[in-house]
């Protein structure tokens, strides 16, 4: 803090973060000596140090900040109630300060930060007035020379940083889950909970920024006795003037109840469709004692819920649930543990899936332990078949082709000399790819150039392969499809052949236009992402007409 320098001796003044103002004398022959070694030493790192609890280990909160010659005098506490002094030196490093200053925008109770509702200057102070989400309001002081520093901190602070620190366990610092929402006054009063069984009631402010509003849905959607994401059951949602009460699911924990009120429901409806669900998905897939996927041993459609018996390969049993209402990504992924047996782990063959009223039976077929059936809705059949699909690789097709698939019917047509091959291949793999096929992989270097293999199979059971090929040696584009049913191969191939034609067509005229021919809903115009594989139906997205192609 300071120094004089004698003829026979150096007096200093040094600050100790914890003890204060200290003097202190030595000979003024080694004054360049301890000049140089200040250099060496990191005050920073002390001061910063000092800001934790030397009983519990716990951050410290800043109560009240006091100036007094030079001198920084820090009331501290902790959220277990221990109370310290410290003393930092106006002359700090000021990101020193700044760290300081910002401890007093958290509440001395619990220690989350506080929204800020007023900084009055008083004098040579500054008084402000923070409230906290668990504890209410507090006032506390600065000096008025450090106001400009805590209210560009308070900027910088988001509510939604707010809100998001607000919703971890002060106990367990787990997430919580937001259990019930009510309007008191001009406040949200929050009644949360974490899966330990910490409970606490939180409050903020009805004008919230998008970000705040982000973290209060995903505390919504959360379940009460795990950290997963929960699906609302849209036909169970009542109101009741300003209050409404949802019923949600947990596919681990089934389905519960919570309150919110309109305000904040309207958010949720609006953010729901467009939360990422999948990884909550993936962690509900997995054994809760051993960590090892589970798989599908059967299922039970019940009401809105499709409850899942599972059982991991070390034998533990589970079940899962469902909401019939998922969106597609989490339902496909969910019937993607439903093509393994569950006694040999082997991949099962998927033979049909079938109505049978109000829900369908997936048939499968295990080469060791012969034929199983599954029961799913309707709205499920699609997802699940798509869900097999994905399963497959090139060397499946591969095998499928040799076993299953021999009977192949192909189109071909010539191209340019000129033509880029990678050009080529892409018109076909737009043409194939109107169809309701998936693609699996790319092969080079085969008698028939480069090929681009999908994979379809339609509800009914037919299977479809279909490769598309440019061979730049023979100067070919080509389609080639084989099945188990040969009418409805060749309704799939003669729809590509048609639109390739068209398309080539395009290109020699020179139109600039080479998409291949738009898929037309029949009733309305409207365009649609796929055509259904024959004998099957889809609807129209824009005006709901189910289309069959026969």
């Amino acid at each position: 803090m300071n120094t004089d320098v004698g003829r026979m001796k150096a007096e200093y003044t040094f600050i100790c973060p914890i003890h204060g103002p200290q003097e202190r004398s030595i000979p003024a022959y080694y004054h360049t000596v301890v000049t140089g070694l200040q250099g060496n030493v990191n005050s920073s790192k002390s001061i910063l140090d000092s800001l934790s609890c030397p009983k519990c280990g716990e951050v410290f909160v800043v109560h009240e900040i006091a100036e007094k010659k030079g001198v920084l005098a820090i009331k501290a506490k902790c959220s277990n109630g221990h109370k310290e002094l410290r003393h930092i030196p106006k002359i700090a490093d000021e990101s020193v300060l700044k760290t300081v200053v910002k401890r007093l925008i958290h509440c001395d109770e619990c220690g989350l930060p506080c929204q800020v509702l007023e900084t009055q200057p008083k004098g040579n102070k500054a008084r402000v007035e923070l409230a906290c989400p668990a504890h209410g309001k507090t006032k506390k002081e600065l000096p008025a020379e450090y106001a400009w520093m805590f209210e560009s901190i308070v900027e910088a602070m988001s509510e939604g940083s707010i809100v998001r620190s607000m919703l971890n366990c002060r106990d367990c610092g787990n997430p919580l889950s937001i259990k019930n929402i009510e309007l008191d006054k001009m406040k949200y009063k929050l009644k949360c909970s974490c899966k330990n069984g910490h409970g606490v009631d939180l409050s903020q402010p009805v004008d919230l920024d998008e970000e705040a509003i982000d973290s209060i849905v995903n505390g919504v959607l959360k379940c009460n006795k795990c950290e997963l994401v929960t699906d609302i059951i849209e036909s169970e949602t009542k109101v009741s003037g300003n209050n409404v009460e949802l019923k949600l699911v947990c596919p681990v924990h089934g389905d519960f109840k919570k309150g919110v009120v309109v305000g904040i429901y309207k958010h949720l409806e609006e953010r729901d469709k467009h939360i990422d669900r999948l990884p909550s998905t993936e962690e509900s897939l997995k054994c809760e004692k051993c960590t090892s996927p589970l798989t599908i041993r059967g299922s039970k459609v019940r009401d809105d819920i499709v409850e899942l018996k599972m059982e991991c390969r070390n034998g533990h049993g589970a079940e899962r649930l469902l909401h019939i209402g998922a969106v597609e990504p989490v339902i496909e992924r969910f019937y993607g543990q439903l093509y393994e047996c569950h006694k040999c782990h082997n991949p099962l063959r998927l033979s049909l899936i079938q109505e049978e009223g109000d829900n369908s039976e997936v048939v499968l077929t295990c080469d060791n332990h012969g034929e199983s059936k599954v029961e799913i809705p309707n709205e499920h059949a699609a997802a699940a078949r798509d869900a097999y699909i994905s399963t497959k690789s090139m060397s499946d097709l591969e095998k499928i082709l040799e076993t299953r698939l021999q009977t192949e019917r192909a189109a071909e047509y010539q191209m340019d000399a000129d033509a880029e091959v990678q050009e080529m291949l892409d018109i076909v793999n737009d043409v194939i790819e109107q169809q309701s096929v998936k693609f699996i992989g790319e092969k080079s270097g085969t008698k028939n150039g480069e090929e681009s293999w999908y994979y379809g199979k339609a509800l009914s059971g037919t299977e479809y392969v279909v490769i598309g090929s440019v061979s730049k040696e023979n100067l070919t584009m080509r389609i080639s499809v084989a099945s188990d049913d040969e009418n409805k191969m060749e309704l799939l191939l003669s729809e590509m052949r048609d639109n390739l034609r068209e398309v080539l067509l395009k290109l020699q005229a020179k139109t600039g236009d080479i998409a291949p021919k738009k898929i037309e809903c029949a009733e309305c115009g409207a365009a649609l992402p796929k055509r259904a594989l024959p004998g099957e139906t889809i609807t129209c997205d824009h005006c709901g007409t189910t289309l069959h192609w026969s």
